[in-house]
């Protein structure tokens, strides 16, 4: 349990009036070992009492179960509140790389025999992820879209469409999966995988019809080797399964752990053509290297049709991005609303 004065501190803008029921989401400023904490709650920052000490930069999700004139009590929510809550926990419980962090270890397990069929397959798997990695810099909106089809998420639709299944991660996985004929840790690897790309189906399939959202994995190629990172696409209630193609914002996070520049957030807002976003760094050396190729980034947009109204670039401590995943703000407004605007 939470508890809350109503005031704090922080711009001019109010916080909207909270109900009882309503869910809120908030990221811990600070916090000591007798409970005592800061939450910033939207663009407010209030001080609060907490019946366990928590982690500073984790958000936390929470229902508000009483007020009165001099408090506001939240419980601290969890995914067990989601109608798909366990896959939920186990998709964060993956971390950063999703389940493509079971991809890396089959890459790189060192086989006895390369030249048989597990070997062949695993060759292919690994000669297919670099092709649809995203380079940036080079990539445009057509390879992001083959990333998303060759992901493995789509791989019933495929199926339903008579495609044979290999053109993407999952069917390719699923061919290694056959080809090895024993237990061994490539076997649990790539099993898993699979695994966790179905538990990715299920949770995009629920939270899209409820909020907008999808969770996608994101294969980068950069720096002469792959990384794997998190994207978001949030094209809001109204850009749910089935609805009409309004006009609407749509929102993008990615979140990704780069060699040189570290732990890395993007967030961008689109709206006709026209996007405002903020890249979250945590090295001095990232700021500098995405502030001095920010005019570069914005030509390129522009070459593309998209025009960049504001791009801010901030620096935060290494602990606010090192527990966070693209997972929390998958459900963060299910079943709820946002405080702040």
């Amino acid at each position: 349990m939470i508890s809350f004065l109503g005031g704090g501190k922080g711009p001019g803008q109010r916080v909207r009036p909270l109900v009882p029921g309503a869910t809120v989401r908030a990221r811990v400023v600070s916090s000591d070992a007798d409970g005592a904490a800061t939450l910033r709650v939207g663009r407010h920052e209030v001080n609060a009492t907490a019946s366990a000490p928590m982690k500073p930069g984790s958000t936390v999700r929470m229902r508000v179960t009483h007020m009165d004139p001099t408090h506001i009590s939240l419980r601290q929510l969890t995914f067990a509140d989601h109608p798909v809550g366990r896959y939920l926990v186990a998709l964060r419980n993956f971390g950063r790389q999703g389940p493509f962090r079971h991809l890396s270890t089959l890459l790189e397990h060192t086989l006895p025999d390369t030249k048989g069929a597990v070997g062949q397959w695993r060759a292919t798997l690994h000669q297919f992820v670099t092709q649809i990695a995203i380079r940036p810099g080079k990539s445009d909106a057509h390879d992001l879209r083959r990333m998303v089809q060759g992901s493995g998420l789509m791989y019933e639709h495929n199926l339903g469409c008579g495609d044979a299944g290999d053109g993407d991660i999952k069917g390719l996985s699923m061919k290694l999966a056959q080809a090895i004929k024993k237990e061994s840790s490539l076997s649990q690897a790539v099993k898993a995988l699979i695994d966790g790309i179905e538990k990715l189906q299920v949770v995009n399939r629920a939270t899209g019809e409820i909020s907008g959202r999808f969770l996608m994995p994101l294969p980068l190629y950069m720096d002469d080797r792959l990384h794997f990172g998190q994207l978001l696409i949030d094209r809001g209630k109204k850009g749910r399964s089935g609805d009409g193609g309004e006009d609407r914002v749509t929102r993008m996070a990615m979140h990704v752990t780069l060699t040189k520049l570290g732990e890395t957030r993007v967030d961008l807002s689109l709206f006709k053509g026209v996007v405002v976003g903020t890249i979250t760094v945590t090295t001095g050396e990232a700021e500098r290297r995405l502030t001095h190729d920010m005019e570069t980034l914005s030509q390129a947009l522009a070459e593309k049709g998209v025009s960049v109204r504001q791009m801010r670039i901030k620096r935060v401590p290494p602990e606010a991005l090192a527990a966070t995943s693209l997972v929390d703000d998958l459900v963060d407004a299910v079943g709820g609303l946002y405080v702040a605007t």
